[in-house]
C-alpha cells in the first residue's frame, strides 16, 4: 500500500475573490518563550491585521483540540483539504516563533531585559494543499520586565509576518483578476472544415482568446469554450469590429457568432433553445467499482434554463459509455425552473464482465444527451468527454472502503484453497488444548500462506488526474504469482480468514497497511489470547489479534507480536489509523470474483503445513506458559483473596487444574466457590462442579453470573430445560438484557458457539444451541415457576449423562470455556 496521506503536487487552483468575499482564514502559530508555551501574541497580532483587511477569521474555540505541532510536521494535501471542510477554513496560515532571552543591561538605573523574537508562516490553500506563500522575520525588543521584553518581540514578529503575507494575498487576488476566463462562444454557420480552419486561426488572429475548445456541434452550430484575457465585452466589440463576423447575440458569459457575416443568419437549435448543458463532469472508473456505480453517483451534469420567462419540463438525461455500457443510464427531471440552473448526480449500470477485462489504464468516451419539449419543438442537446477506465487493479487510497471489492472469500481459489488447509490440520490437541478456535485455524491459514513461499514486492504508486492509485492483486493473482506487497498479502489473508467465517478489518497507516483477525475471544477473556493488554486490540466488544503481513514468510508469533507493536507505536504517534470493517467494507464494494483463466498454483505439502502449525504452537504455548507463571508468581506474592482466584483462574486456563484448585480449595466466599466450580468443570469433574456452584449461588444469589455458570454445565450435560430456566435466572438478575450481555459478555454467545458448531463439530448442535439461547436471551419476562436448582441435582450425585462421573466430554468443554463466568 502507498500512501494514505500523500504530498501530491498539483496546479493551483485559480480561485478569484472579490472584496467582499475574502476567504475565510484559519491562523495556528505555535508560539514559544524561553522553550515554554507563550501566550499568543503571534496569533493575535496576524488575526488583527487580516481582520483590518477585511478577511474572515475561523474562530479559535473551533480548533482547540487541532494538534499544533501535528500541523507543522505534516500538513499535506489530505490533511489541509479536511481541516478546511472540517473548520469551514479555505486558508490556513501555519507556522512557528520562539522568542528567547539574549541580554540584561542596566540602563540609567534601570535594568533592561531583551529579547530576540524569530518567527516563520506559510500560507496554505486548502483546496490543494498547497504552500502558496511563505514569511519570516526576526525582532528584538527591549523592557523593564522579561515578560513584557518577550510579549514585545512577539508582537513585532506578527506584525511583520502579517504585513507580509497580506501583502501577498493582495498581490495574489490582483494576479487572478487579470487571468484569463473562460467564456461560450456559438459559432454560427457552421462545417467541420470552417471549425477546424477557425479552431486554429481565431486564437492566431486576436490575440486576447488564448484557446479554443468545441463542447459539442449541432447542424451548423458549434458550442465552444473560450478561454480570453480580459472581458467578454472587449471581445464582443474585437469581433464587431471584423468585417467576417457578426456577433449575432451576447450575454454576460456567451457570444453567438455569425461567421457568414454577409448572410442573414440561419435560426439554429441551439440559439433557439431554453435548455443548455453548462457542465458535464465524470469520474474516472475503477473496474472492481462497478457495483458501487449502480447507486452511487458517477459524475454530475449541470442545466441552465436561459430562457427567463418559460419553465421547461419532463427533461430526460441520459448518459451511455460504449463498451462499458449494454445501454444508457436515464432520468426524468419533471422541472427546470425560468433562469434556473441546476446541478443533477448521474449513475450508471455498468458491464462488470467487460470492466474486469481491462488490465490496462485505457480512455473511452461518455455521451450525455438531453431531450425535452419546448414550445411545441422537440429539442436536445449532447456532450461527449473522454473518461479514464483504469486498470482492474487499480485502487484509489481517497475512497478506502473500495479495498473490500478486492476481498473475495466466494472464490473458488480462495475457498479451495482455505478448506484444504482447514482439512487437512493435524495438530497435538494437548498443545492446541487452551488456543481459541479461531486463532488456531488463522495460525493454519498464516502458515500455509507461508509455506507457500510469497515473495514480498514493492509496486510503484502512481498520481493520475487527482487520483493516487495503488495496484492490488486479487487474492487467486497472489496465490498463481507467489508474490505481492503488503496490500496483496492483507487482501489474501482476509480472504481466506473471512471464508472459513473470521472477522477481519485492514488497518492503514500514513504508508502501510496489516491486518487484524477476530479471536473468537471475548473482552472479559482476553487473556486467553495474551496477558499483556497491548498484544490486541478490543473494538466494538471483540479482542482482534494484528498481523504483520510484510513477513509472511515468518512465524505467526512473530507477525502477531510485530502487528501489535505497528498499531500501537502508530496509535501512540498521534497519526491517524484507518480501520477499514472488511464486511461494512463490502456493503458499499462488494467482492469483485474475478472471472478469469488465472489459476492459482497447487497448495503447498500438508507436511510442510503441519510443521509450521505445530511450531507456531509450541512457540505460543511456551510464550503463554511464561506469561502465566510470572503473572501467577507475582498474584502469590500479594496473597489476597482476589490475586488467589485471578492465579487459580489463569493456571485453569493452561490446563493445570491441580494447581489451580489448589489456589483457593480452602477459601469459602461466593467468588471462590464460583472459580472453584469452573475449574472443576473444565477439569471434567461434573460432582465437585455443581457442588461448588450451587454453594456459590447459596452465597450470593443476587449474581447472574453464577447463574449463567450453572446454565452452562446444564448444557453439556444435555439438560435442554435446565439450560433454558438457568439462562433466564441469570438474565433477569440484571435491570435489563444489555445489563447482563455486558457483565456477562454474553452478546454473541449464540454466534460464536454455534460457528464453532459448524467447524465440522459434531459434538455440538448449532440449530439445538441457537434455540435454547434465543428462548433464554429473549424471554426473561417469562415467569414461570422453577424448582429449586438442588432439587434438580441430587446431592453428591451428577444427574445428568456424562458417560461416567468424571466423563463431560471435552469438546464440548471447550466450545463454552470462554463463556464461563469468573467472579472476583
Amino acid at each position: 500500500m502507498k500512501k494514505l496521506f500523500f504530498i501530491l503536487t498539483i496546479c493551483l487552483m485559480q480561485t478569484a475573490f472579490s472584496q467582499d468575499e475574502l476567504p475565510r482564514v484559519m491562523v495556528v502559530v505555535d508560539e514559544m518563550v524561553d522553550e515554554k508555551s507563550g501566550a499568543g501574541k503571534v496569533n493575535g497580532k496576524i488575526e488583527s491585521i487580516l481582520l483590518e483587511n477585511g478577511f474572515r477569521l475561523v474562530d479559535k474555540a473551533q480548533f482547540e483540540e487541532t494538534r499544533l505541532r501535528d500541523l507543522q510536521q505534516d500538513l499535506n494535501p489530505t490533511k489541509a483539504k479536511e481541516l478546511g471542510k472540517r473548520f469551514g477554513a479555505e486558508w490556513i496560515i501555519v507556522g512557528k516563533a520562539n522568542a528567547n532571552f539574549g541580554d540584561e543591561r542596566e540602563v540609567y538605573g534601570s535594568k533592561q531585559y531583551e529579547y530576540t523574537a524569530d518567527g516563520e508562516i506559510k500560507l496554505i490553500l486548502t483546496d490543494v494543499g498547497e504552500i502558496f506563500a511563505r514569511a519570516s522575520s526576526s525582532e528584538r525588543k527591549q523592557a523593564n520586565g522579561k515578560s513584557q521584553a518577550a510579549s514585545k518581540s512577539l508582537e513585532a514578529v506578527g506584525v511583520a509576518l502579517a504585513n507580509d503575507v497580506v501583502a501577498k494575498i493582495q498581490k495574489k487576488l490582483k494576479d487572478d483578476k487579470e487571468k484569463p476566463i473562460t467564456i461560450q462562444l456559438v459559432l454560427l454557420g457552421i462545417t467541420d472544415q470552417t471549425l477546424d480552419l477557425l479552431e486554429k486561426e481565431l486564437p492566431q488572429k486576436i490575440s486576447e482568446i488564448k484557446k479554443i475548445k468545441v463542447r459539442y456541434l449541432e447542424g451548423d452550430a458549434a458550442v465552444c469554450d473560450a478561454t480570453v484575457s480580459g472581458s467578454i465585452d472587449d471581445l464582443r466589440k474585437i469581433f464587431s469590429n471584423m468585417a467576417e463576423f457578426k456577433v449575432e447575440s451576447f450575454t454576460g458569459s456567451r457570444i453567438d457568432l455569425n461567421v457568414k457575416a454577409g448572410t442573414k443568419a440561419k435560426v439554429s437549435n441551439i440559439m433557439s433553445s431554453a435548455l443548455e448543458i453548462y457542465e458535464f463532469r465524470i469520474d474516472n472508473l475503477f473496474p472492481t467499482q462497478f457495483s458501487y456505480y449502480a447507486s452511487n453517483p458517477l459524475g454530475q451534469i449541470t442545466l441552465e434554463n436561459s430562457d427567463k420567462k418559460n419553465d421547461v419540463k419532463n427533461v430526460k438525461i441520459s448518459v451511455f459509455i460504449p463498451t462499458y455500457m449494454s445501454m444508457p443510464s436515464e432520468q426524468v427531471v419533471s422541472l427546470i425552473k425560468a433562469g434556473e440552473k441546476k446541478t443533477f448526480s448521474v449513475s450508471a449500470v455498468l458491464d462488470k464482465d467487460k470492466l474486469l477485462n481491462v488490465t490496462d489504464k485505457t480512455v473511452s468516451q461518455v455521451k450525455a444527451e438531453i431531450s425535452y419539449s419546448f414550445s411545441g419543438e422537440q429539442k436536445s442537446r449532447s456532450i461527449t468527454k473522454p473518461v479514464t477506465v483504469y486498470s482492474r487493479n487499480s485502487v484509489s487510497w481517497n475512497r478506502a472502503n473500495s479495498i473490500g471489492a478486492f476481498i473475495t472469500p466466494k472464490d473458488e481459489a480462495v475457498k479451495n484453497f482455505s478448506r484444504f488447509v482447514i482439512g487437512n490440520m493435524k495438530v497435538d490437541p494437548k498443545i492446541s488444548a487452551s488456543t481459541p478456535r479461531n486463532v488456531l485455524n488463522a495460525i493454519a491459514v498464516w502458515d500455509a500462506v507461508r509455506a507457500f513461499s510469497i515473495n514480498y514486492v514493492v509496486d510503484p504508486w502512481v498520481v493520475a488526474e487527482g487520483d493516487v492509485l495503488d495496484d492490488i492483486q486479487f487474492p487467486r493473482e497472489t496465490l498463481a504469482n507467489k508474490s505481492g506487497d503488503c496490500d496483496d498479502t492483507s487482501v489474501l489473508l482476509a480472504s481466506c480468514l473471512e471464508n472459513i467465517g473470521i472477522k477481519t478489518i485492514l488497518v492503514g497507516t500514513s504508508d502501510h497497511v496489516f491486518i487484524m483477525f477476530d479471536s473468537g475471544v471475548n473482552p472479559k477473556n482476553a487473556h486467553q489470547v495474551s496477558l499483556n493488554e497491548k498484544n490486541y486490540v478490543v473494538k466494538d466488544n471483540v479482542v482482534y489479534l494484528p498481523l504483520e503481513t510484510t513477513i509472511i514468510n515468518k512465524p505467526f508469533s512473530e507477525a502477531w507480536a510485530m502487528g501489535a507493536d505497528g498499531f500501537y507505536k502508530a496509535q501512540s504517534s498521534g497519526g491517524k489509523i484507518d480501520l477499514i470493517d472488511v464486511r461494512k467494507a463490502w456493503e458499499e464494494f462488494p467482492p469483485a470474483n474475478l472471472a478469469t483463466n488465472t489459476k492459482a498454483s497447487e497448495p503447498p505439502s500438508v507436511e510442510k503445513i503441519n510443521q509450521f502449525i505445530g511450531e507456531d504452537l509450541v512457540a505460543l504455548s511456551k510464550n503463554a506458559t511464561e506469561q502465566v507463571n510470572q503473572k501467577v508468581s507475582f498474584l502469590s506474592q500479594k496473597g489476597d483473596e482476589k490475586s488467589k482466584n485471578e492465579a487459580a483462574m489463569l493456571l485453569s486456563q493452561v490446563g493445570r487444574f491441580d494447581e489451580a484448585v489448589s489456589q483457593i480449595q480452602n477459601l469459602s466466599s461466593a467468588s471462590s466457590k464460583n472459580n472453584l466450580g469452573n475449574i472443576y468443570l473444565l477439569k471434567g469433574d461434573s460432582v465437585n462442579a455443581i457442588s461448588n456452584y450451587n454453594s456459590a449461588a447459596s452465597a450470593d444469589a443476587k449474581d447472574g453470573g453464577i447463574a449463567l455458570n450453572i446454565g452452562l454445565f446444564k448444557y453439556v450435560g444435555g439438560d435442554a430445560d435446565g439450560t433454558v430456566e438457568s439462562f433466564k435466572v441469570a438474565v433477569s438478575k440484571f435491570s435489563s438484557p444489555k445489563e447482563a450481555y455486558d457483565a456477562l459478555g454474553i452478546e454473541n454467545i449464540v454466534s460464536q458457539i454455534g460457528q464453532r458448531a459448524a467447524e465440522k463439530n459434531k459434538a455440538v448442535d448449532k440449530g439445538e444451541l441457537q434455540s435454547l439461547l434465543n428462548s433464554a436471551l429473549t424471554d426473561v419476562a417469562d415467569k414461570k415457576d422453577k424448582r429449586a436448582e438442588k432439587a434438580k441435582v441430587r446431592k453428591g450425585e451428577n444427574k445428568f449423562i456424562f458417560g461416567g462421573r468424571r466423563g463431560i466430554d471435552p469438546t464440548a468443554l471447550a466450545n463454552v470455556k470462554e463463556f464461563l463466568y469468573w467472579k472476583f
